[in-house]
């Protein structure tokens, strides 16, 4: 038998970003949210459109960084930032 190796399929990606305000502070523990982009299809008006689809969440850190793994490279995503703060 033959082994194959897919070891792109084990390779994970980092999506890492820093959330500022317009004068360059971090925004500390704002609420990111990483959603991947799903097709739907309209038949009404026979278009396809991408829907979010929630995958995780985290806080930033006191530098207003954060960070996901994401497996899928195939794939698009979005990302979503919260602010309760409003400094």
């Amino acid at each position: 038998m033959e082994q194959i190796n897919h070891e792109y399929h084990l390779e994970g990606i980092l999506i890492k970003g820093r959330v500022r305000y317009k004068d360059s502070c971090p925004v500390k523990g704002a609420i990111v949210i990483l959603e991947k982009l799903v097709p739907v299809y309209n038949e009404e008006v026979q278009e396809q459109k991408y829907e979010g689809t929630y995958l995780e969440h985290g806080l930033t850190n006191d530098q207003g960084e954060f960070c996901f793994s994401i497996s899928d490279k195939m794939s698009s995503y979005k990302i979503k930032v919260f602010d309760n703060h409003h400094r």
